[in-house]
């Protein structure tokens, strides 16, 4: 008996589960349902009672005198009254509620209507305003809504859409009493057969005779009384006969064992292929959906505990292309989710019971059910010459998820990871071959095609990493969108476009959080061989050189596509760009200097620090100001304020380098000296080294030579006042480098001159101030080389005077009067630059 009662925990409990639950949701919906009726009826009586406060104010507001009998008859001969019947403007009202309710199709066609001049059937000036309304749904969104909807319909009323002269009592009341008379009838039979059993009142044999009678019997009265009043009658007694006839078999082999599996299996796919008929031909989907659930439940309920994973895939996958022929007559979408939810439920189950011994027949299967359920969406469309939905994409994507997900652990497990990838590739290979069908064919299905796309894209990505060791992933992936993005510009495809622009923005986060952390995140061995460490430099080159160069012939495409080719995408097979194309060339232009400008960073403190650590911060100092320059170019071409900004900010950053990086590293320290005396002072500690020396000249001389480059290009016009602070910054970095270079170098060589080549140093510095402000008639040079005058006497007599050997002492102050008296011999030399020219008196 515990088989009997397995047959009802399999059958009778499921569809009472099932009828609880649908009636559960009835009851929501329909309360749901009054709950919002019964708002619209609040909001409704708050607009009449606004309405009747306004027409009630409407005297008081517009006083007009009562009209005279000459006015009325005046206006009575020029324009005879109309009187509308309020049906017709109840059937206007109708009509304009039906027009801003009309679907994307309606919309464009009135559009057309109003590009050739005729107007439109209602008024859209004063009051009227739909900038408020929602975005409408597309027909991609709708067309998954309305099929959601008919399996609503089914389960509630029994049909996709109830017949307009029914009302809602009459269709729920109907068919839920069918479907529990129905249950309690096959509950019945069953007791009873329970009954005899425990009673001994009828042989096995009858008992299995009077049920499979009773089944046919339901059948036929089901085809009897098909397509009349009693339609629904029918349903019940033809999905009532299916499900008694199944019973009968499972009785036969499992309570009485008349029938082994070997008979009673091929019974039950007879009754399951007998029920596919009789529903198309009767167009009745209880019928098949009885055939589709007890198809999936006769291997479980005939199972012998013996493993056939053949025999039962094969069996899955008949019952697959049977399903597949009865969509190409019949639009049941619940059949195609009840045997997508079926199959892969018995699929996963089995595969609990397999071995590695079995794993080409799992595979060989599972690719049969994922190409079986991938073509179904896209035959079915294609045969019935509708446009998919939003449903049909999730089945696709779901479907490919489950083929990978459980192809992954099993080629894994079996043959490593390296033959995943080939799966992945297989894949892609036949979404691929989708696409180029669609191209060839022409079929307008814009979001069919685009999900096939994304698709080939997606399973191409993840391939790469299954082949590639990690450091060689950013290299596959931005090769790939570099191909993405040129693929689109043959096939014209907007939508690869983008995709293509995401693919790198995804190499462009692996670049920075993954590839240079691991790369320059530790720190490289001094002691290594050369040969090791040229062979890391021209791996870290390709490996980090590609993505950039990818980006670089991004931007090169992005600012001239290849020329279309013969399968071109039609534009109603595309999308609209999210990323405009100046928008891409920015990003791409930003992302690959940005990407070049890090990895030259890193890379060159590295290798540097490596081969010749005091070239270091030259080349640095280098580095940065070919990015500044860059940037002066671009702005002095485009005149974007954010440029000269980050112009600004990167010079910023540049002597900031120079000063609490570059000369920290040169040991410039500020302190005492011993020169016969302490004397406070500021150079470079340690011994002097001329390779040093010219390290520093290296260092301040580029950003010097940059800043004076940049005095002489910039417009003097420039409103952000940039020449003058260029110049500026020039001879201030100029005196500091002088100044620091000729005390360190004084102090380790002459020390008793150091004070005095100082004051020397800083008159020459003034003296060329003075000249050039003569010459470029520079009022602030000349006053800084004035300022540095004063400066330079005030040390001499009350600092270096008294530090000075005094041999030292005699060539200093002989020097410094030599060009004091110089200095005023220019002024006297261009006296007539600053001759005050007064007006002329008149004659």
């Amino acid at each position: 008996m515990n088989d009997f009662f397995g047959f009802i925990l399999f059958f009778a409990v499921p569809v009472s589960c099932v009828v609880l639950l649908a009636a559960a949701i009835t009851v929501f919906k329909t309360g749901a349902s009054v709950r919002r009726q019964q708002e619209q009826m609040h909001d409704i009586a708050n607009t009449l009672a606004r309405i009747e406060s306004a027409l009630a104010e409407l005297p008081s507001r517009f006083a007009v005198s009562p009209p005279t009998a000459d006015t009325l008859a005046t206006a009575i001969a020029a324009e005879p009254p109309s009187f509308e019947p309020p049906s017709a403007r109840i059937e206007e009202e109708s009509i304009a509620a039906e027009e801003r309710n009309r679907p994307e199709e309606s919309l464009h066609e009135e559009e057309t209507i109003h590009r050739e001049g005729v107007q439109p059937a209602y008024d859209t000036a004063g009051w009227y305003d739909t900038s408020w309304e929602s975005h409408q749904p597309s027909r991609f969104e709708l067309a998954a809504k309305e099929i959601l909807q008919q399996i609503w319909n089914w389960i509630i009323v029994g049909e996709g859409h109830r017949p307009a002269n029914v009302s809602v009592e009459y269709a729920i009341a109907s068919n839920w009493l069918l479907r529990l008379g129905i249950l309690i009838l096959l509950t019945g039979i069953a007791f009873f057969l329970k009954y005899s059993i425990d009673n001994g009142l009828l042989g096995e044999e009858a008992r299995v005779a009077l049920s499979t009678l009773a089944g046919v019997g339901m059948i036929i009265g089901g085809t009897r009384v098909v397509g009349g009043r009693y339609h629904l009658l029918s349903q019940g007694l033809l999905g009532g006969g299916i499900a008694v006839l199944y019973f009968s078999v499972f009785a036969a082999f499992s309570f009485y064992h008349l029938l082994g599996a070997v008979a009673a299996f091929p019974l039950m796919a007879l009754v399951t292929a007998a029920a596919c008929t009789l529903a198309v031909r009767l167009e009745s989907m209880l019928v098949a959906i009885f055939a589709i659930i007890g198809g999936y439940c006769t291997p479980i309920l005939l199972s012998t505990g013996t493993v056939n994973l053949p025999g039962l895939f094969s069996y899955m996958l008949l019952l697959g292309i049977g399903l597949l022929g009865i969509n190409t007559y019949k639009k049941w979408y619940l059949l195609n989710f009840l045997s997508f939810f079926f199959n892969y439920a018995l699929f996963l189950g089995a595969l609990q019971k397999s071995t590695p011994a079995d794993f080409r027949t799992v595979m060989l299967f599972l690719t049969a059910f994922f190409v079986l359920y991938s073509t179904m969406v896209f035959l079915t469309s294609l045969v019935r010459g509708t446009r998919s939905n939003l449903l049909d994409l999730l089945a696709l994507i779901i479907n490919a998820a489950i083929y990978f997900g459980v192809a992954y652990p099993l080629v894994k497990d079996q043959y490593g990871q390296i033959w995943v990838a080939a799966v992945s590739l297989g894949v892609a290979v036949y979404y691929v071959g989708h696409v180029y069908y669609c191209l060839v064919r022409r079929i307008l299905d814009r979001e069919l095609l685009l999900c096939f796309i994304a698709l080939a894209a997606f399973f191409i990505s993840i391939s790469l990493p299954l082949m590639l060791s990690r450091q060689w992933i950013t290299v596959s992936w931005s090769l790939q969108a570099l191909t993405m993005l040129w693929l689109s510009g043959k096939l014209r495809s907007e939508f690869l476009r983008q995709l293509a622009y995401l693919l790198y923005a995804i190499v462009l986060i692996r670049f920075c959080f993954a590839d240079l952390p691991n790369q320059y995140g530790r720190g490289l061995d001094a002691d290594i061989p050369f040969s090791v460490f040229l062979l890391g430099l021209i791996e870290r080159l390709v490996s980090f050189g590609i993505p950039i160069g990818s980006l670089g012939l991004a931007f090169k495409l992005t600012e001239k596509p290849p020329e279309a080719a013969s399968l071109s995408l039609d534009a109603d097979n595309d999308i609209k760009p999210w990323l405009k194309p100046d928008g891409a060339l920015a990003a791409l232009l930003v992302f690959a200097l940005g990407m070049l400008f890090v990895f030259l960073q890193l890379e060159l403190y590295r290798s540097l620090g490596y081969l010749f650590p005091p070239l270091r911060p030259p080349v640095l100092t280098l580095l940065w100001l070919a990015l500044a320059y860059l940037l002066a170019t671009a702005y002095l071409k485009r005149s974007l304020p954010a440029m000269l900004t980050g112009l600004q900010w990167l010079l910023a950053v540049v002597l900031l380098k120079l000063i609490f990086f570059d000369l920290a590293s040169w040991n410039l320290a500020a302190g005492d000296v011993w020169n016969g005396e302490r004397a406070w002072t500021i150079l470079y500690t340690g011994d002097y080294s001329f390779i040093a020396g010219l390290m520093r000249l290296l260092d301040f001389g580029l950003i010097i030579v940059f800043l004076a480059f940049a005095f002489r290009r910039w417009p003097a016009a420039d409103a952000g006042h940039m020449r003058p602070l260029f110049g500026a910054a020039a001879l201030a970095l100029l005196f500091v480098f002088l100044s620091l270079e000729t005390n360190s170098l004084l102090h380790a060589y002459v020390p008793g001159l150091r004070s005095g080549g100082i004051s020397i140093l800083w008159s020459l510095f003034a003296l060329n101030l003075i000249y050039f402000g003569i010459q470029k008639k520079l009022r602030a040079l000349r006053l800084t080389g004035l300022i540095l005058f004063g400066v330079v006497a005030w040390k001499v007599f009350f600092v270096d005077l008294a530090r000075l050997e005094q041999i030292y002492r005699i060539v200093a102050f002989i020097l410094l009067g030599l060009l004091t008296l110089i200095g005023s011999f220019a002024y006297m030399r261009y006296q007539q630059n600053f001759m005050v020219k007064t007006p002329e008196k008149p004659s």
